[in-house]
């Protein structure tokens, strides 16, 4: 069983009103690409967030500008590790619930080294550094008196269907067994339905890191130019729990069959499980320009050229009914038979910056970063092990996908601000300001971030970095979608006020 039948069979179905709809579905192709992509990290304790594209502020600064190395002037090791305090306020069905979450992890090891050269200057670095970071632990609860879950499954071209037939989630509708219906909406009409209490807990990370080598030379006087290739790999986790319980006894009926009764029973609660666990892998490549206008001003351009990603994904669901007179629970799962696998397709991304040093102990830096998340696409086929037939279905799947992703996601100017002060030569404090758009047009998810930081050196050839970041956004997230009566496809969603706090702990041994 594959996950690319079990979830996108009913995209040929509801693709002309797919646009319309709010929020996103979590695990959905299309927004497993964008997550991808989108990266959002720079594990480097000196140079997260602050604009690098025109000057060099630590290790992680070719990620911005890999031409930015040729104006590193030691040579170093650098290590430095983060720790992530999440917060979010899920609101659902009228209701506010809160969650959180925290995180320490390695944000990056590598080494600089400056060859010896009679003038200009040569550079190469090499190491690890975490490139995205993208989590979510969210929860909802509340009674829904206008759709159920169930309703989601009905659909014979989706394998949810199989699960809930099973395990009576779903049955006929009527005598004759002419449709399928809702577990809950048999017996009723649309304006008698009961309602149902929703529970549900959603949490899904990605988590990229990029081993990397590059490279930056003076390539003439004041014209520093560079390259960088890296090898991305990491991983994805979603899981999800969604519980519907009877807890009114609005359904006592009794034509499900009962192991502890002869009169029959009903379904006391529905429990839905979703599993996704990725292995990522990919390459990076960039290139990149600086030239100094003046000892004191620079520009930049730097370049991360179009690449691939490759995506091994495991998937596992299951449906679990329980029955009001607590005889034996329905349960019924599915699995990828084996990894499905398949292909991302990233734009590239263009930055420009500004730099100004050396100020009476001031330093300024500006930068924008573009990306047309429309260019992403997937790729079903390439990495497919699947028959013709089954090549020719993936294909118009993927051609779908396509179409959803070049008209819901749109061009995104990323802009950083940066300023700093030296106090001396030891002893350095730099602020940060970053407003990040979100990447899609359906909803608004906007990132502001704010940074301060500090390096300090605490012995002759020791620097310590200290860098904290606040983020803080809106956004929300679909939790199902499904059709009513009048054939209008409608969506669950639930919205999120969302802030993050990253603290970065570096150390840069200096040789």
């Amino acid at each position: 069983m594959k996950r690319i039948f079990f979830l996108l069979m009913p995209l040929v179905f509801v693709f002309n009103t797919a646009l319309a709809q709010d929020g996103h579905n979590q695990f959905s192709y299309s927004n497993l690409a964008l997550q991808y992509s989108s990266y959002n990290l720079d594990g480097s304790g000196s140079s997260n967030m602050y604009p690098t594209v025109a000057n060099a502020n630590g290790y992680g600064s070719y990620l911005q500008n890999s031409a930015s190395a040729a104006l590193m002037k030691q040579d170093f090791m650098s290590f430095s590790l983060y720790h992530q305090q999440s917060d979010y306020e899920n609101s659902y069905l009228g209701n506010s619930l809160n969650t959180s979450e925290q995180e320490t992890k390695l944000g990056n090891i590598g080494f600089v080294y400056q060859f010896p050269v009679s003038q200009g200057s040569l550079v190469i670095g090499a190491g690890y550094n975490r490139v995205n970071n993208q989590s979510g632990n969210f929860r909802v609860s509340g009674r829904n008196n206008q759709s159920t879950i169930t309703d989601a499954f009905k659909n014979p071209g989706s394998d949810y269907f199989d699960l809930a037939f099973e395990t009576y989630a779903i049955d006929y509708g009527d005598v004759d067994s002419t449709y399928f219906e809702s577990i809950f909406r048999i017996g009723f009409t649309p304006n008698q339905y009961p309602g149902i209490n929703q529970e549900a807990k959603i949490s899904y990370e990605t988590d990229l890191g990029e081993y990397s080598f590059f490279l930056g030379t003076e390539f003439q006087k004041n014209l520093f130019i560079g390259i960088s290739g890296g090898l991305v790999t990491g991983s994805y986790k979603y899981r999800r729990d969604f519980l519907e319980t009877d807890s009114q006894n609005d359904y006592a009926g009794n034509f499900i069959p009962s192991d502890v009764s002869e009169e029959g029973t009903d379904i006391y609660q529905i429990l839905t499980h979703d599993e996704i666990d990725a292995d990522i892998t990919g390459f990076d490549f960039r290139v990149g320009a600086i030239y100094k206008l003046t000892p004191s001003f620079s520009a930049g351009v730097g370049v991360l050229l179009p690449s691939i990603l490759r995506v091994e994904e495991d998937y596992y669901a299951s449906i679990e009914t329980e029955l009001d007179d607590n005889s034996t629970p329905f349960f019924y799962d599915i699995s990828n038979e084996q990894d499905f696998n398949y292909r991302i397709r990233k734009p590239a991304q263009f930055n420009v910056g500004i730099a100004a040093t050396d100020l009476n102990g001031f330093e300024f830096a500006a930068s924008a970063e573009y990306t047309d998340y429309a260019n992403l696409s997937l790729d079903f086929i390439s990495d497919s092990d699947t028959d013709f037939s089954g090549e020719v279905v993936l294909r118009e799947q993927q051609a779908a996908l396509d179409s959803v992703m070049n008209a819901d996601y749109k061009k995104v100017v990323n802009i950083k601000l940066g300023a700093g002060y030296n106090f001396n030569d030891d002893v350095k404090v730099m602020a940060g300001y970053a407003f990040l758009p979100g990447q899609s047009k359906r909803y608004e998810a906007d990132k502001n971030v704010v940074s301060a930081g500090i390096k300090a050196r605490i012995f002759e050839n020791v620097e310590l970095n200290l860098t904290t970041q606040y983020q803080f956004w809106q956004d929300r997230s679909e939790l199902y979608n499904y059709y009513d009566f009048d054939g209008f496809q409608q969506s669950e969603t639930m919205s999120h006020e969302n802030s993050r706090l990253n603290i970065h702990a570096g150390i840069k041994f200096i040789f």
